[in-house]
């Protein structure tokens, strides 16, 4: 249906630039009696002013599907020959989808959206919510279920699956005296950076650590 209204706009896009081409032509060789173009003259004007505006909005639909993200496949292909094809519908594939979230819990899928990459296979995006303390495992769970079950189900494989979380639920809470102490430490480290940093030469503790290791070795070997 998209690639339909493309080429739909694309006619009526050429269509336009004729008549504007053509009339611009006819004003420019004076083909039009003086009488009758100043008489026509305010109706000519609205009629360009229209096509003009319906230029302008077949020209940003263009734009906007030529440069937009790739539309959303409503099915998809697991396997053909010569002589026939066989699909799945975005259905299909939901219910394979919801199936692996009620196995992985934590999870709920808001949203699917599967799209051809440029590897002449499908890209499978989820948007979801994550009510769980670890969310990576979590989500590597349910990828490696949607793996499984897309596999040995429909017998195919996504070239990729991404995830988005769009809202997360959790009881994990940061410890705050832990917090303090790393951010402390690291204010200590980076006192001790600025001041190697602003006296390089004067660097004793460069210099004693080299003076050991000297007297380590005149002491092996003797």
């Amino acid at each position: 249906m998209r690639k339909i209204a493309e080429k739909i706009a694309v006619v009526a896009q050429i269509c336009i630039t004729m008549v504007f081409a053509i009339t611009t032509t006819l004003n420019l060789t004076r083909v039009y009696p003086q009488e009758e173009t100043i008489e026509y003259n305010g109706a000519l004007a609205s009629l360009m002013f229209v096509l003009f505006v319906i230029y302008l909005a077949l020209s940003a639909y263009i734009l906007y599907v030529n440069f937009s993200e790739k539309e959303n496949l409503k099915r998809v292909l697991l396997f053909c020959d010569s002589e026939s094809a066989t699909t799945a519908n975005t259905k299909v594939v939901r219910n394979i989808i919801n199936e692996c979230a009620r196995q992985a819990q934590g999870l709920t899928v808001k949203k699917i959206k599967i799209r051809a990459d440029d590897k002449k296979g499908f890209a499978l995006t989820l948007k979801i919510n994550v009510n769980a303390d670890n969310v990576a495992q979590t989500i590597d769970t349910f990828r490696c279920l949607l793996a499984d079950g897309f596999k040995n189900t429909l017998g195919i494989s996504f070239n990729a699956i991404n995830f988005e979380v769009h809202r997360l639920n959790t009881r994990y809470e940061p410890s705050l005296p832990e917090a303090e102490n790393k951010a402390q430490q690291l204010g200590e480290q980076r006192e001790i950076t600025d001041e190697i940093y602003e006296e390089p030469l004067n660097n004793d503790v460069d210099l004693q650590c080299l003076t050991d290791k000297q007297d380590d070795g005149e002491k092996g070997n003797e």
